[in-house]
């Protein structure tokens, strides 16, 4: 019946969720290197964590990696933030997408419009929340490329003088 056809499609929804957060999240830190990060359920407990310390003004803080063939390793404070902030903005777009797409799937009417449905879809403007458009429209600044300007002439150098130095 509906109901169950409905009650299936969130539970693989969730379960795609749990799985697309526990992968983890890439955090782009200002001098251009990129590293990875899980997002487990113990990855998250020490973000929250490692959070505290950052506020606390510690300034090198360890994050024990979830690979178990990779050493414990020490951030600097900004670093950390950075590396927590991405987290916890990760984390926080999945849940908040999953609740307004569950919301989604129990407006639909019919069984094919049901089994359409895939985690990524676009939710329909009336089905999305406050806080998810606020979260799209932030992402979507994000990737907006950044077009270089023409650097305009500097027309104050036109009366600069030259002085010889002996």
């Amino acid at each position: 019946n509906r109901f169950n056809n409905k009650l299936r499609k969130i539970e693989d929804m969730n379960e795609i969720q749990q799985v697309i957060i526990a992968k983890g999240t890439d955090v782009i830190f200002p001098d251009g290197r990129i590293e990875h990060f899980s997002l487990t359920a113990n990855d998250q407990l020490s973000i929250t964590a490692l959070k505290a310390k950052v506020e606390e003004g510690m300034e090198l803080i360890p994050w024990h990696e979830a690979d178990d063939t990779e050493h414990c390793k020490f951030y600097p404070n900004a670093e950390m933030s950075l590396i927590c902030d991405t987290a916890i903005n990760y984390v926080s777009y999945h849940v908040t997408y999953f609740r307004d797409l569950r919301i989604y799937i129990n407006s639909l009417d019919n069984k094919e419009d049901v089994d359409a449905v895939y985690y990524g879809i676009e939710i329909p403007e009336q089905y999305q929340s406050e806080v998810l458009k606020v979260m799209l429209a932030a992402m979507a600044v994000e990737e907006e490329p950044i077009e270089a300007e023409e650097p305009e002439a500097d027309d104050s150098l036109e009366d600069t003088v030259e002085i010889d130095e002996e």
